[in-house]
């Protein structure tokens, strides 16, 4: 049974406005209260509403409530509802602007203070998608598969892969027949949209990234130029520390796959 605090705040929001459409824009307006397991107000949270690169953050009061609102496309967009404090595992909510969410209690659950931080919470690995190869090429490359699976029992933020927090997190270490090793990265660029998104990845699950070797990758050092040879491949995911990171509770650390036997096609 939910606290008194819980319960005032229910009857709080029943007058609240929720989203709605004003000339040409819609607007999704939220009130929330965010709470911990034994229903004690959760304050200075880190709450945000997201609808594909647009977004809204603010933080929860001493008491744990907060107000937030977005502008949006008039038509029926996909919103999500992000909660993040550090210690707790975070919160989010998918809908859509016309399901007219006005009101919402936000449920952190602590992190087990047993659990072992120098244990990544995620594995990872390579699908070829092919029967025993991956291409490189400047244009048209084929694409493989990196799979990042969840192997905690809770759900674990993830970078996404637009932005630069998650651009760089996948690489891979080549060796060739003769034993040359070699690191294929992305090459750096520049963000003319760049906010740090990410994807929640429930225990179990997977987060899928399509790896297309094409013109954005670059190979330290240079790659002999064959046309097709054996090779060892291994897939890293690395995130990097950063305030954001800490901000959203994102592991950072370095995991690595195990070693593929595979050919390399290069045209």
């Amino acid at each position: 049974m939910r606290s008194h605090v819980a319960k005032v705040f229910v009857l709080m929001c029943s007058i609240s406005i929720g989203s709605f459409v004003s000339g040409c824009d819609g607007r999704t307006h939220i009130k929330g209260v965010v709470l911990d397991s034994n229903d004690i107000p959760i304050g200075h949270a880190e709450v945000r509403l997201t609808t594909g690169k647009l977004n809204q953050e603010v933080k929860s009061s001493d008491s744990g409530v907060f107000k937030i609102g977005l502008t949006h496309s008039p038509w029926n967009p996909e919103l999500t509802l992000s909660v993040t404090k550090p210690g707790f595992k975070p919160f989010e909510k998918h809908f859509h602007a016309r399901e007219h969410l006005e009101s919402i209690i936000a449920s952190l659950e602590p992190i087990s203070a047993g659990q072992d931080a120098s244990t990544p919470p995620f594995s990872v690995s390579i699908v070829s998608g092919r029967r025993d190869g991956i291409t490189m090429a400047k244009h048209g490359a084929r694409e493989f598969y990196v799979v990042l699976t969840n192997v905690t029992n809770g759900p674990r933020p993830v970078w996404e892969y637009w932005n630069s927090w998650g651009f760089q997190t996948v690489s891979f270490e080549l060796t060739t027949a003769d034993g040359k090793q070699f690191v294929l990265s992305k090459k750096d660029k520049d963000f003319d949209v760049n906010f740090p998104s990410f994807f929640i990845v429930e225990p179990g699950e997977h987060q899928v990234f399509a790896i297309g070797l094409d013109e954005s990758w670059e190979a330290q050092p240079t790659l002999p130029t064959k046309a097709e040879m054996p090779i060892t491949l291994r897939a890293v995911y690395e995130v990097a520390s950063s305030r954001e990171a800490s901000k959203y509770n994102v592991w950072t650390g370095r995991i690595e796959s195990h070693s593929y036997k595979l050919s390399l096609l290069q045209y």
